[in-house]
């Protein structure tokens, strides 16, 4: 067996030694094997295992959901697709559901007992320490836990670390960071929990000010007194409003800080981004309470475990995704999932985000380019097959892609629907006996779009919109998506230049709004968050 740990600790950083250990004990044996527990691992195994595989997944942390539930991201989904619809309907029964947010600590069990139901086996604090291969197939993993380090053999493999562990350690090539800005990668945040807050006597302030740059004004004004020593943001990123909580003395998670010039594989840097994050958040729990209403009385209750690690390495592929093609709104035959989310990397040396690409004119003159509010694009299979390893897939953010293409992929929706895909995926190529590589795309995107995920209809209308909305008080089953089919309808018509008057059924109006907030919600134009000049121009 090689040994690849030079691909996580590099040379220059100490000297070695000789380790080896032989004759390790398999553990298990296994169809698929997923490695990484997020909601990419999630949606692979749940998938995998409803098409028939023996199932496993392994996850280093103590819990499934990655960041939106150890790193407090505690975020549905803008529009449900596949296992995600059971998985809403499953949170919202227990009352986890909140519009767009959930309850974190209710979803982790969520999470688990779906994937007992569907008798995927799981196995916690596991770290991946190496990867088998034989002819250019990858045929199990080596771990480490506290039962020692053991062997998992399996005949399929989804890499769903987010950091693309088990493929670097198979030898698939991989990119990592900006190359514009010396490789590093987007900046990562630790989110803060905060607690006792007075909601409704913050809302009405927001509502009295009728200002968005409110907070940016208080935060600059704290940056010009010294209050804060670290180059942060001017604005929160976020806010999730925990469910099922007193709005007198309601409970938050808060995205507001930052580290920039990460090194997101590298053990000592991450140690650095906790540090001064943690720092920051208790400097920024003394300005709230100083400065904005409703946050007198609050006090910080913990920060997430999981730092909100934004990208690392990004695993090369039969296709790799551009920039390009997600502000185009490129269509794929062989896609695998649809996406409307803007381009969206928080810069890696300054406050702020990346929001656009660079297009070159005919001219030689260059453009900003963004995404177009009311477009969608397609991820292609091909992004998921890994280069060199015939059975081996990827899926959530370390698939296949540039710097700004996995900026605007790498959020909750599109990481479950890659690894829906992949899961799938790995069970049908099973069935077959060919390697995933070989798969028919058209047969997957069959068995997907019998899932439930939608491939087929426009995005921005369809069950998925109109009945499945997060904050609608009925779900609806797609046969009685009737005012989801008609918009669908129009929306052709009025691409083939055909629309001429939507009055008889009265929704007209409604639906064009709907259609436009959707568009603009998707795309991220949100208070938080706008472009900045970077390096990239």
């Amino acid at each position: 067996m090689e040994n690849r740990h030079d691909l996580f600790t590099p040379e220059v950083y100490m000297k070695k030694i000789k380790f080896c250990k032989d004759d390790v004990p398999v553990s298990k044996e296994v169809d698929v094997l997923v490695t990484g527990g997020g909601y990419a691992g999630w949606g692979a195994a749940m998938c995998s295992a409803r098409n028939g595989a023996k199932t496993m997944l392994i996850e280093q942390q103590s819990a499934l959901g990655g960041l939106v539930t150890l790193g407090y991201v505690a975020l549905t989904f803008s529009y449900i697709e596949g296992v995600g619809y059971d998985l809403f309907n499953e949170l919202k029964k227990r009352g986890a559901v909140k519009g767009r947010f959930v309850d974190a600590e209710i979803t982790k069990c969520v999470l688990e007992q779906m994937l007992v139901k569907e008798g995927v086996t799981i196995l916690y604090n596991t770290s991946i320490i190496d990867a088998i291969v034989e002819k250019n197939c990858i045929t199990g993993v080596v771990i480490y836990n506290k039962s020692g380090i053991q062997a998992i053999k399996a005949k399929r493999v989804i890499d769903a670390t987010g950091d693309g562990d088990t493929a670097a350690y198979a030898g698939v090539p991989f990119e990592v960071g900006c190359p514009e800005l010396n490789g590093y990668n987007q900046a990562s945040s630790l989110v803060a929990r905060i607690g006792n807050v007075d909601y409704d006597k913050y809302q009405s302030a927001l509502a009295e000010i009728n200002n968005i740059e409110w907070w940016a004004a208080k935060i600059q004004d704290a940056i010009k007194n010294r209050e804060f020593p670290y180059m942060i943001d001017k604005r929160i990123n976020w806010i999730v409003v925990v469910p099922g909580r007193n709005k007198n003395h309601q409970e938050l998670f808060i995205c507001y800080a930052h580290s920039r010039n990460c090194k997101c594989l590298d053990a000592e840097d991450l140690t650095r981004q906790l540090v001064e994050q943690r720092e920051q958040n208790q400097l920024f729990m003394k300005f709230c309470k100083k400065n904005i209403p409703g946050f007198e009385n609050a006090w910080l209750i913990d920060t997430a475990p999981m730092l909100g690690v934004r990208d690392s390495r990004r695993i090369m592929c039969e296709y790799r995704v551009t920039g390009e093609d997600i502000v185009s709104g490129r269509k794929f035959d062989d896609a695998i999932m649809r996406g409307m989310h803007a381009l969206d990397a928080h810069h890696p040396t300054q406050p702020g985000h990346i929001k656009h690409i660079i297009r070159k004119k005919p001219d030689g003159s260059e453009e900003k380019v963004y995404v177009n509010p009311g477009e969608w694009r397609e991820i292609p299979y091909r992004a998921l097959v890994t280069k060199k390893i015939d059975n081996l897939l990827v899926a959530g953010r370390n698939f296949s892609s540039d710097f700004m293409a996995q900026s605007g992929n790498r959020l909750v929706l599109e990481c479950l629907n890659m690894g829906q895909a992949a899961g799938t995926a790995a069970a049908l190529s099973l069935k077959e006996n060919i390697t995933p590589r070989k798969l028919d795309a058209q047969k997957l995107r069959k068995r997907l779009a019998e899932m439930d995920i939608n491939l087929f209809n426009d995005p921005l209308y369809g069950s998925n919109h109109i009945t499945r909305k997060v904050n609608s008080e009925d779900i609806l089953k797609p046969e009685d998506d009737k005012l989801g089919r008609q918009a669908t309808t129009i929306i052709k018509d009025e691409a083939r230049g055909k629309y001429k008057n939507f009055t008889e059924t009265g929704e007209e109006d409604r639906l064009l709004e709907q259609k436009k907030q959707r568009a603009r919600d998707a795309a991220g134009y949100t208070e938080n968050g706008g472009d900045v000049g970077t390096n990239l121009e």
